[in-house]
């Protein structure tokens, strides 16, 4: 949130520590929607990661079941993953401008000494990762 990030900005300051980067990254409410709803847990390790939607970690299928890629445990989804207003309440919040977490994200844009890094999230987890580390020195 927006006082979340002024309070750290100010503890930093305080400790005469400074933030070296804010990473952003920019993906579109429906996409992110998306990939929330598609988010598999596994019953052995939650560690596992399984989502319906990305090739990369895919879950197997296995006897007509999808599986855990990593472990062929059984899969389940959060329930507040695949409420649809649950969601909508957490990226009303997420995307809010004067309070929320894009304002916290504004807060360190405007000042000159934390350099935010902005990436496109849409991208493949690869993708993503090689943007970011791009950017850092």
């Amino acid at each position: 949130s927006l006082a979340q990030a002024e309070a750290l900005d100010k503890a930093l300051k305080d400790a005469g520590m400074k933030l070296d980067y804010v990473i952003e990254i920019v993906l579109d409410r429906e996409i992110a929607k998306e990939r929330i709803m598609g988010r598999r847990l596994c019953a052995n390790d939650n560690n596992h990661p399984n989502h319906i939607a990305f090739e990369a970690i895919k879950p197997v299928e296995k006897d007509g079941k999808l599986v855990c890629r990593v472990c062929g445990g059984e899969l389940s989804a959060r329930a507040d993953d695949q409420d649809e207003d649950a969601i909508d309440k957490r990226h009303k919040i997420y995307y809010d401008t004067k309070t929320g977490t894009t304002a916290a994200v504004n807060y360190f844009k405007n000042l000159k000494d934390a350099p935010v890094i902005s990436v496109d999230g849409s991208l493949a987890i690869k993708e993503v990762s090689a943007l970011i580390m791009k950017q850092l020195p």
